[in-house]
């Protein structure tokens, strides 16, 4: 780096530093876009099998979606965008602010819809359509005016595509304005709903106990208890407390990134590039700037959802390798064979009892593979026998599972 003439004189970074710095920015955003492109492309891979398809009906999952499709675009626009003054470089701006605005605000949506649902206990599925329109709405009413009145452009400072007023305060009071205020209250929203569900989670971990005493002896809770709380369905499927967990990971990642960038960008629009840390921060801030997009698609290839269609494909063709190296068996039927030239008839019944730290619960397997109720084979008394045992469970599903389900689908 070249020093300055001296002591008094302002630090001006060369132009090889400068395009170090861009350089380092697109080197980061390019193979997290392609990340971001290959999540989405895997989700599409699942969402082809009928049977896995059902794990991918979850509101934060297509909200998730609607965040990669952001995160592509911002990708592609802060890739493209011109390194130079022009009509270009105006409307790559525009674009990369757009996007990010899109990008951040989806996110919080999922972190609000986590809290909603949980916490309050309020439908999702119901909500979904509103965090759509208000985040596009959002995000469209803060950047199309500031790129109609010409704020966006070539920063001489930064030497990039972004706010280009050239009186310094009234830049950052666009700034702040437009961009900096929003995406901290986004990035502060998640971090609030995400530490208000994990302590609703702590909670619920010490309430367990007391849940459990207050059942009948039957096991089933009380007819009080009817329809069941979220907490209770939770209690039966300890695999929804991981779902939250994992999806918290993306406030965290949003906080991190977010109030970062923000900070930087008000330190250089304050400060401007009098130093070798003010330039070093810059480097910092575009850096974090290109790197969200491979933040978010590591994140996406982590997702709930995602991972259980993938277990649920994988499940089904181990079944059918093993159904296919076990043709002359016939499980759940009658076998006649002779003893002492008498003939006698013999049930021959597969059943897999899966218990749980909360549950037990009696489920119908063939080769290892949970069935489910539709696949059960009701057997009337007319056709002979009595009902076997896990006919009997199955058809003793209960409102807390179902209550389950539909909660899954609104988270």
């Amino acid at each position: 780096m070249s020093p300055s003439s001296s002591s008094g004189d302002v630090f001006s970074p060369s132009e090889e530093q400068m395009n170090f710095a861009g350089d380092l920015a697109y080197a980061c955003t390019i193979p997290g876009t392609i990340v971001c492109a290959l999540a989405l492309v895997a989700y599409a891979v699942v969402a082809s099998y009928p049977h896995a398809r059902k794990h991918l009906d979850r509101v934060s999952f297509r909200i998730l979606v609607q965040a990669l499709i952001s995160n592509i675009f911002y990708g592609i626009a802060f890739a493209v965008t011109p390194m130079h003054p022009g009509n270009g470089c105006d409307f790559g701006a525009f674009a990369i602010n757009l996007t990010l605005c899109l990008a951040t605000f989806y996110t919080t949506c999922i972190a609000i819809n986590l809290q909603l649902v949980l916490v309050h206990e309020v439908n999702g599925k119901m909500l979904e359509k509103y965090y759509i329109i208000v985040t596009v709405v959002l995000s469209l009413a803060l950047n199309v005016p500031t790129y109609a009145l010409g704020q966006f452009g070539w920063n001489a400072l930064s030497e990039t595509c972004w706010y280009s007023n050239d009186d310094k305060r009234k830049r950052l009071q666009w700034i702040i304005a437009t961009q900096s205020f929003w995406i901290s209250l986004a990035a502060l929203t998640e971090t609030v709903c995400s530490v208000i569900v994990l302590y609703w989670l702590y909670r619920f971990k010490r309430s367990i106990h007391s849940i459990t005493r207050n059942a009948t002896p039957s096991g089933r809770m009380a007819s009080s208890d009817y329809p069941p709380r979220t907490s209770i369905a939770l209690n039966r499927d300890p695999r929804f407390r991981k779902i939250v967990l994992r999806i918290a990971l993306y406030p965290m990642v949003s906080l991190l990134l977010n109030i970062s960038t923000v900070a930087l960008d008000l330190n250089m629009s304050l400060h401007e590039l009098r130093s070798r840390l003010d330039y070093y921060l810059l480097v910092i801030d575009l850096f974090m700037y290109g790197i969200r997009t491979f933040a978010y698609g590591a994140l996406a290839f982590g997702d709930p959802s995602f991972i259980n269609g993938i277990q649920e494909i994988l499940s089904r063709r181990r079944t059918r390798s093993a159904e296919s190296n076990l043709t002359n068996l016939d499980f759940a039927n009658t076998e006649i064979t002779t003893h002492g030239g008498d003939r006698i008839e013999v049930d021959v019944e597969l059943q897999h009892i899966s218990t749980g730290s909360d549950v037990t619960q009696s489920k119908c397997t063939t080769i290892g593979t949970l069935g489910s109720v539709d696949d059960v084979k009701t057997f009337s008394p007319s056709q002979g026998g009595h009902q076997r045992p896990f006919q009997r469970k199955y058809g003793q599903l209960s409102q807390e599972e179902e209550h389950m389900i539909s909660i899954g689908r609104q988270l």
